[in-house]
């Protein structure tokens, strides 16, 4: 097969995509982690959905309000990130087996679903090493590879979708380690402090908040992809 390998992002040919031979099946039967329903424990990198704050008496797990950026208390910001975050998780957890996170939407104008999984991870950190709030990023190859989405630019590169994309497992281990990175940022920043000054679009932590927003944009993009899948591939999450 023509094409170089790089030990991140996968084999991606020189040659023009062949979508007759299906090339992006290539990614399937590779993630060690059981995709089924109910998922195991070790699927939430972050918080299960019931020790989420927004968990309801029915067992469902709805979204939060935005907190007050003038007047929120660290504890208020980190429930809000976490009901995100796991907002996410939940959504994706929908997807049976690996098939679903890489079969190609059929009208070839979106990536497939494992960029949707990693893409708001990435834009957290990307977007807080702008600001300074982290010193480094955790992997450079997912954090250029995973940056950008589709849009009517025309340098949008559409032959991600038949590259070899990383493993779930991978990006898995990846969103456990953005996750971490957030959650301790959040715990410790002192513009999160009892009276703090409000958070305003010139305050370092306005890109932790467009994190949150953005995260929160997703949840509508992947729910629309995940419709258009085939339904075998697809199941209602227990929460």
């Amino acid at each position: 097969m023509s094409g170089a390998r790089n030990p991140n992002l996968g084999i991606v040919n020189d040659s023009p995509p062949d979508f007759g031979a299906e090339a992006w099946r290539r990614n399937i039967g590779h993630a060690k982690i059981q995709l089924g329903l109910p998922r195991p424990a070790q699927w939430w990198t972050g918080l299960p959905p019931e020790l989420c704050a927004g968990f309801n008496a029915e067992g469902k797990l709805h979204a939060l309000s935005p907190p007050n950026l003038s007047s929120c208390t660290r504890q208020e910001v980190l429930a809000y990130f976490n009901n995100g975050w796991t907002l996410t998780e939940l959504l994706f957890s929908s997807l049976i087996g690996d098939e679903p996170f890489y079969r190609p939407p059929y009208h070839g104008l979106r990536h497939p679903l494992i960029f949707y999984y990693v893409h708001p991870a990435v834009l957290y950190i990307n977007k807080l090493r702008v600001a300074g709030l982290v010193s480094a990023g955790i992997n450079a190859c997912f954090e250029s590879l995973f940056e950008t989405g589709v849009d009517e630019m025309s340098w949008d590169d559409m032959s991600k979708n038949v590259i070899e994309w990383p493993t779930i497992d991978r990006a898995h281990d990846y969103r456990r380690q953005v996750y971490a990175t957030v959650l301790a940022l959040i715990e410790s920043h002192f513009d999160l402090a009892d009276a703090h000054e409000p958070i305003r679009q010139d305050s370092p932590l306005w890109a932790l908040f467009m994190g949150f927003e953005h995260e929160r944009i997703h949840l509508e993009t992947s729910s629309v992809l995940i419709r258009e899948l085939p339904i075998q591939l697809v199941a209602q999450p227990e929460h």
